[in-house]
């Protein structure tokens, strides 16, 4: 796994393997569509492929969960009783069963998991991390998804597990239903807070705790119990008035590598989205926790912050061929998937529920729409492991982008430009499936049904034939250089 940091007993930063990721979540105030939107990029490693998983309901799981790939540890949960109808987006080595990462249930909660985050050093001190049995980003997923009828019921389900059996590690974890957004962080390896995200702001986190204020007793907060009273009886340096406890200042922590790894991230969203901030970029506590944006968000918007790497200043990476970049961007070559979860609440949950999709780097990869109403998934999504092949959807969208990458300035604009245009025809086509699928489902359900099945196998299909096509027109413009730099005939 890539290398992340926590704070030792001793306040110096220690690597340890930890998936790092940028979340968005925005409230369905200030979006163009009414929607709410959770969101977040995977990054890990990648050759790590991913496959989209549709799990039926079961009257009883047939297995009780145990943690298997790469955390590995003791955690265990019994199987579910009655278990909804979800999907998932694991890894390639866990059966669809571990490392789902996000996905939405058959009665409308969706899920993102996890934000790496770290708590600080002085609370692990006293309650660290149950790192043997503890819950951990691997199981999040395909435990709570199938049980939830409710995104407040999901936060308290991963409540009372961080409380009874401990967390592996830090994390924060975006759970939506039509009712709204809710971010839940843990604050050590047995508190954790959650706060409803106000649906007239959007919030981002980078790898960092990001939830500050905690009002008890109140129907937009929820937290361990004693939270409050833990930290005053360790004397934590939080700073309690009369109406809120400061959790950010008691659970989570504020390094020197936050200010090139965390912070730059989250001060480019918020200042992608709303003007006349006057934030430092390596100033993180100063940071509002959520903010209005200059105009209402659309998915597009979502997207275009998700494939940000400080293009147009002098920290891009890529434009500009430094790999020392001291700023860790948003988009990153080993973003194993991307995903931005749309709950419009006004339509059927089969097509109000949309998860797009992108595999590998977002900067060079296209959103692909999946339809909570799916039932059939396209083969191709549900192969691959860590070695290229040529027939899992994940292989071939990698293969353009290792290309891409060989001349980001040369290839990048060719690659970006043809799924952008694919994206914009891939939005009309889905105005006419939902328009039709509005006249179908009440009185011909199965055809409905049928209607998004093939929609997402055709979407697919043309997604791969595009990209089989710049990925050969890569292979020719690199073909014609190399022949030009040794071509030794002297004439």
């Amino acid at each position: 796994m890539m290398k992340g940091y926590y704070s030792d007993t001793n306040g110096e930063q220690s690597e340890i393997a930890a998936s790092a990721c940028t979340t968005i979540l925005v409230g369905n105030q200030v979006t163009v569509d009414g929607s709410f939107i959770i969101a977040r990029n995977e990054d890990h490693q990648a050759i790590n492929a991913k496959r989209f998983n549709f799990h039926p309901a079961e009257a009883v799981q047939s297995n009780d969960f145990h943690s298997i790939g790469a955390m590995g540890n003791d955690f265990s949960y019994p199987a579910a009783i009655n278990a909804l109808q979800y999907t998932s987006n694991s890894d390639f080595d866990t059966d669809g069963t571990s490392f789902g990462a996000a996905g939405f249930n058959s009665v409308g909660v969706g899920i993102t998991a996890t934000e790496t985050i770290f708590n600080n050093a002085q609370v692990l001190a006293i309650d660290p991390y149950v790192t043997t049995t503890g819950i951990g980003e691997d199981a999040i997923v395909n435990v709570i998804l199938p049980r939830v009828h409710s995104a407040q019921e999901g936060v308290a389900l991963l409540g009372h597990i961080i409380e009874t059996q401990g967390t592996a590690e830090g994390f924060g974890v975006a759970f939506v239903d039509k009712e709204g957004i809710w971010y839940l962080e843990t604050g050590s390896g047995h508190h954790w807070m959650a706060a409803k995200i106000p649906a007239d702001k959007y919030f981002v986190s980078a790898n960092q705790g990001r939830l500050v204020d905690y009002v008890a007793d109140h129907p937009d907060f929820m937290a361990s119990k004693g939270l409050i009273e833990f930290a005053q009886q360790h004397q934590l340096p939080s700073a309690e008035n009369s109406e809120s406890f400061n959790f950010h200042r008691a659970y989570s922590q504020d390094v020197e590598h936050d200010k090139t790894y965390n912070y730059p991230r989250v001060w480019t969203l918020q200042h992608l989205y709303t003007d006349g901030l006057t934030t430092q970029i390596d100033q993180g506590e100063s940071f509002p926790v959520y903010l209005t944006p200059k105009h209402k968000l659309s998915v597009h918007d979502v997207m275009q912050g998700l494939r940000n790497h400080y293009q147009a200043t002098p920290h891009d990476p890529y434009t500009h061929s430094n790999p020392n970049e001291p700023y860790r961007p948003i988009a990153v070559f080993r973003t194993e998937h991307s995903h931005v979860l749309q709950l419009r609440s006004q339509l059927p949950t089969a097509i109000g529920e949309v998860q797009y999709i992108a595999y590998g780097m977002t900067a060079l990869s296209v959103y692909l729409p999946f339809y909570q109403g799916m039932t059939s998934v396209p083969e191709a999504l549900m192969l691959g492991d860590n070695k290229a092949d040529n027939h899992s959807a994940y292989w071939k969208f990698r293969k353009l982008q290792t290309l891409a990458m060989m001349d980001w300035n040369q290839f990048s604009p060719i690659v970006q430009q043809a799924y952008h245009d694919f994206e914009q025809q891939t939005a009309h086509k889905q105005t006419l499936m939902e328009a039709q699928y509005m006249t179908l489902h009440v009185a011909q359900p199965e055809q409905a049904v049928a209607l998004i099945n093939a929609f997402e196998h055709e979407m697919l299909a043309l997604a791969l034939a595009l990209t089989e096509d710049l990925t050969n027109a890569l292979f020719t413009r690199l073909t014609m250089d190399t022949d030009k730099l040794y071509n030794f005939s002297g004439a």
